[in-house]
């Protein structure tokens, strides 16, 4: 039912926008990102006694690349911890998270961000995407909503220090041959329960803590001129 939603939306958008279907643009350039953020309380915790973050994260795709994102990749520092345990989480099916919302309200990992995209990025005039995205904490794993041109949930899975976030076929091709490409995505990331927090810090290294963000691209319909991107943010700590 939710695919169905979202061809007949894009559809409707593909065939009601002048020049999207069919008009070609120039080259695509060579894929790049930037990723900025932030990291609060500036002031690092210790390992006997780690400090709760709250993680803000931006990142724009250049559109000249006219890329389309398969998944995000974070890694933190070895003094930014990264877990689910001990919180309230999410273990909805995907479907009842996008319907029933208010079953995992316990489970928010911070406040709305918001999310941008092209529809067919080769065409004259592609077709902009808009999305809220509400973070929620699940089972050794981030849920993203995705709100407004369509509904869809983004499982970022966490290993380790690292979390990738899945972007779904459906968005990556809403149509036949008809691709998206990223143009950025923004999230607040925040959740403690007692002695637990989603982002704790750990300690300071040179007064810095460096975030390297990757941005992964698929097909579309050819390989693009590099297979992903990635750029790195120092937030400050003391």
């Amino acid at each position: 039912m939710r695919k169905s939603f979202l061809v007949a939306g894009v559809a409707a958008l593909v065939f009601g926008t002048t020049g999207v279907a069919l008009a070609q643009t120039p080259a695509p350039t060579a894929p790049s990102i930037d990723a900025t953020g932030s990291a609060s309380p500036s002031k690092a915790g210790t390992k006997s006694k780690p400090k709760a973050v709250t993680f803000k994260l931006a990142v724009t795709n250049d559109p000249a690349s006219k890329t389309t994102a398969k998944a995000i990749v974070v890694e933190f520092p070895s003094t930014l911890k990264l877990s689910t345990k001990g919180l309230n989480q999410c273990t909805v099916d995907d479907d009842t998270l996008i319907n029933s919302p208010a079953k995992c309200s316990k489970a928010k990992a911070g406040p709305a961000g918001k999310a941008s995209a092209l529809l067919n990025p080769f065409a004259t005039t592609p077709g902009p995407l808009s999305f809220t995205v509400q973070p929620y904490v699940g089972k050794n794993e981030l849920l993203f909503k995705l709100s407004g041109a369509t509904d869809a949930i983004l499982h970022g899975k966490i290993s380790g220090r690292k979390m990738t976030i899945a972007i779904t076929p459906e968005l990556q091709m809403p149509l036949p041959k008809t691709y998206s490409a990223l143009n950025g995505l923004s999230t607040t990331i925040k959740a403690s329960k007692g002695k637990n927090a989603l982002i704790s810090s750990t300690g300071c290294k040179g007064g810095k803590r460096t975030v390297k963000v990757t941005v992964q691209y698929g097909n579309n319909p050819g390989p693009p001129s590099a297979p992903s991107a990635s750029d790195t943010m120092d937030l400050k700590c003391s």
